[in-house]
């Protein structure tokens, strides 16, 4: 949750406009929500649960807190909608679960499980079940929205259920069994999978594998038969003796599912990278050490490494920084690098294609933000990035160099020549419209927005990588 306005206004979270029990506000580097009296209530008998404080002690819940009157400096206009704020923990860089890898996913649905199971446990329930709830913080997921919590009510059914399903559930399964990569599903539908589109996408033979059966065809024959129906579901299962247990019982074996869901990550170009790239080890480690130099010298806060991999150069950023969002592609490189067990906890991997980058969408196309306005880096890493841009995304150099300008103050960025066997194999079977790629274009069109401070040839001259600073007034 980051604060990109001005100090003297209070900006409205756009993920909170669906929500009638609270909005979030961002206001001189802070965060807070307000609650209406239900909520407000709520939450205060939620804050004294001893569960409550175990989740906030685990890192599991964000750090939150009540502000009374005299702590709040929101604009008086604001605090007269509200019957109390909370104010919450800052997070370094919002990220979406179409940005994210399968194991993300499968790491925020588990724990999405665990809170409902604790809170059904001791007399609460979760409303929602969707993964815009859920934020990673150093690597691991952290669930943000306080005023989801409700107290469950005799009878009741756990209302997240399909939501569960469609928003973690069948985007999962989907990768697991089928090998589809489920980022353009949930960029498709800020809603996610729909049950009746889950059920078209499973075969016959799909059934018969776990979860298949109960959570996707039984519930989208449920949904067709009674969709439209105008009973009254609480009532009848209040009736028919429903109660917490069954809730539980449900919850944990949707837990035992997606722990077990796997994904054989296969078919990637970029999946391993210390066998992917062609230069020798002292060329290679001139490149790291020109790196490290960079991001040492120019010291940034936020670095951003655009086509990782699987992330050699932004461990190296990482140990320099505060933060570094580490983007590919490449699903399978993505996924590597958030298994890494050694990898610093301050890099935030995503799967992000900057030729076809996450939008502005939603309602009013202000509910998800593109990750430019979600992050701002002070250092860019683009390294053997260039060629793919121009020669497979078709995207002019010149137009590139202004985007990157117009992201980042400084940047790192390496040039692969023509005669670079990378390119060659680019080029083999296409025809060769890519006049403006070269060195002297390159550099060209770096100078009209950077100074060149340093650079490095390797690769027997054929890959040069440049530092370049912008003039700050």
């Amino acid at each position: 949750m980051m604060d990109n306005q001005e100090p003297t206004s209070a900006r409205v979270n756009a993920g909170s406009f669906r929500d009638r029990d609270g909005r979030v506000y961002h206001f001189q580097g802070r965060v807070f929500r307000g609650l209406s009296e239900s909520a407000l209530e709520t939450y205060r008998k939620l804050s004294n649960k001893g569960f409550y404080k175990k989740l906030i002690d685990a890192n599991k819940i964000i750090g939150t807190k009540e502000l009374s009157p005299e702590e709040n400096p929101l604009p008086e206009e604001i605090k007269l909608l509200w019957a109390g704020f909370l104010e919450h923990d800052q997070i370094a860089v919002i990220s979406y679960p179409y940005e994210w890898t399968f194991s993300m996913l499968k790491s925020a649905a588990i724990l999405q499980l665990q809170l409902v199971e604790r809170a059904v446990s001791n007399g609460f329930t979760l409303k929602d079940a969707t993964p815009y709830n859920i934020q990673f913080v150093n690597s691991k997921p952290v669930f943000i929205d306080i005023p989801s919590f409700e107290i469950l009510q005799k009878g009741a059914p756990w209302t997240g259920y399909k939501q569960f399903c469609e928003m973690f559930l069948f985007p999962l399964l989907l990768q697991a069994y089928k090998g589809c990569n489920f980022q353009p599903f949930m960029r498709a539908s800020i809603d996610g999978v729909a049950v009746q589109a889950a059920a078209s996408l499973f075969s016959l033979r799909d059934r018969f594998r776990k979860g298949v059966m109960s959570h996707v065809w039984l519930q989208s024959r449920m949904d067709q038969r009674h969709g439209s129906s105008t009973e009254n579901v609480r009532s009848s299962l209040k009736s028919a003796g429903f109660n917490r247990e069954l809730i539980l019982v449900n919850v944990r074996k949707l837990q035992k599912l997606i722990k077990n869901l796997k994904w054989e990550a296969t078919g990637s170009e970029w999946g391993d990278y210390t066998q992917f790239h062609n230069y020798s080890d002292s060329d290679h480690l001139l490149k790291e050490n020109f790196i490290r130099n960079a991001v040492t010298t120019e010291k940034p806060n936020v670095v951003w490494d655009i086509g990782c991999n699987t992330g050699q150069f932004s461990r190296i950023a990482a140990a320099e920084c505060e933060q570094v969002v580490s983007t590919d592609i490449d699903h399978v490189a993505v996924e590597r690098l958030y298994l890494d067990p050694n990898k610093p906890s301050n890099i935030l991997p995503l799967v992000q294609n900057i030729a076809d980058p996450s939008p502005n969408w939603g309602w009013r196309n202000r509910e998800r933000s593109d990750l430019q306005t979600r992050s701002k880096p002070d250092l860019v890493l683009c390294l053997a990035l260039v060629h793919h841009v121009v020669m497979t995304a078709n995207i002019p150099l010149e137009e590139f160099i202004e985007w990157l300008a117009g992201l980042t103050k400084k940047l790192v960025i390496e040039y692969v020549s023509r005669k670079d066997d990378k390119v060659i194999t680019l080029l083999r079977n296409k025809e060769d419209k890519y006049k403006d790629y070269s060195r002297v274009e390159l550099e060209k069109h770096l100078k009209k927005y950077f100074s060149i401070k340093k650079s490095l040839e390797v690769n027997n001259g054929n890959r040069i990588i440049y530092l370049c600073v912008q003039d700050i007034e």
